[in-house]
């Protein structure tokens, strides 16, 4: 697979669209990074992990990810809807006022309590709100209940199979290391870190290193991966300008299935 081809689109900030997507994006895009790079030093080293294949979701919904406590939930601390104008977004935002918490503070500096509001739902009184220009009145049941009505409806839609995907538990693989790629990319190293070493980093040390790697790599290299690091900035510069610190990216990256709806896209 020639990850050379890779389509890069622009990136507009003022219409991301869904914040999952987004920071899968950039995981991909890391993925694309190292693996080029692998490609041009050891020949066909690109590929799935050889231990698990590549496939590291596991039956079941990880309740820990769905909630980026950092955010507000303007920015979109309630990550399975943030970034669409699905009905849950003015119902929280409503449930939220009724609470007392402020729309445009970061969740983690509010009351703790809420997150388990946000995750299981809040059966104390329905939330009145208008979406689609109808007034609705209905109980919020929690993003996570909202997650197993897509599995348990057998979802086709493209999106919200991405979604389930992202929020499912993860198998443990040491061969790869959760990224489900294979060991001649997690061998490689660029600017001094390898790509396990990367995704631990906080995501303004990502900016600094994405910025640097034109000192960092030869001439043809840096050629080969231009188009994949002028796609990243943008991308993480939004992810740090709305209050995001890191990614999960090891449980978001699915290696090449993932990369694959990247490729010769036009």
């Amino acid at each position: 697979m020639d990850c050379t081809k890779i389509h890069v689109r622009s990136f507009n900030p003022k219409r991301p669209g869904s914040l999952v997507a987004v920071m899968m994006t950039v995981s991909e895009y890391l993925g694309a990074l190292y693996g080029n790079v692998a490609e041009t030093r050891v020949g066909n080293s690109y590929g799935p992990c050889a231990e698990c294949g590549g496939s590291i979701a596991s039956p079941g919904i990880d309740h820990s990810r769905m909630i980026a406590p950092a955010l507000s939930l303007k920015n979109g601390a309630v990550l399975l809807w943030a970034g669409t104008d699905c009905a849950p977004v003015p119902r929280i935002k409503q449930l939220a006022a009724m609470i007392g918490i402020d729309y445009l503070k970061p969740l983690e500096e509010q009351d703790p309590e809420f997150i388990s509001v946000l995750l299981y739902g809040y059966d104390r009184e329905p939330v009145s709100f208008v979406h689609n220009k109808r007034f609705r009145t209905d109980y919020y049941r929690g993003c996570v209940s909202d997650l197993q009505s897509m599995i348990d409806a057998r979802t086709t839609s493209k999106g919200n199979l991405r979604m389930i995907s992202f929020f499912s538990k993860q198998r443990e693989c040491s061969a790869c290391q959760g990224t489900g790629l294979s060991e001649g990319v997690l061998d490689i190293n660029i600017a001094g870190l390898t790509l396990a070493e990367l995704n631990k980093l906080a995501i303004p040390e990502m900016l600094t290193f994405v910025h640097c790697l034109r000192q960092s790599m030869d001439l043809h290299e840096f050629e080969i991966v231009e188009p994949i690091i002028s796609h990243l900035f943008p991308i993480l510069s939004y992810l740090s300008k709305i209050g995001l610190r890191t990614l999960p990216l090891n449980s978001a990256w699915r290696g090449l299935p993932a990369l694959s709806s990247l490729i010769n896209q036009k």
